[in-house]
């Protein structure tokens, strides 16, 4: 289960991080602005991303949820051998999230697995 920092988190980090008074270097500006992709990447794509991963898990579980508790669902079946690891669905599941992930986080390289 991968989890990472919200859109709202980044953008509360930018805020706080960045100085109000004009001395930002032009590196910390290209940060923010790449932190602030980053979180307009995942306000757009992820919801959609979530309703994928959520329904290729209901076909591996055979049920429902949200895709919090699918991803805790699936940890306990791979861990208790009810899905075998090397599962090829699983591996789809898995590599389609890696594909989601990248394209949300770095949209450039998501090419060169896709």
């Amino acid at each position: 289960m991968i989890t990472h920092p919200s859109a709202q988190e980044i953008v509360a980090g930018v805020a706080q991080w960045l100085p109000v008074d004009g001395s930002a270097s032009i590196f910390s500006l290209r940060v923010a602005r790449n932190a602030l992709e980053i979180a307009a990447r995942d306000m757009a794509m992820s919801p959609a991303a979530d309703a994928r991963a959520a329904e290729r898990m209901h076909a591996l579980l055979g049920r429902g949820g949200t895709r919090e508790e699918l991803d805790v669902a699936l940890v306990e079946a791979i861990r208790s051998g009810a899905i075998a690891s090397d599962d090829p669905s699983l591996v789809a599941h898995l590599r389609a999230c890696a594909l989601d992930t990248i394209a949300i986080d770095q949209p450039k390289y998501a090419h060169t697995l896709g």
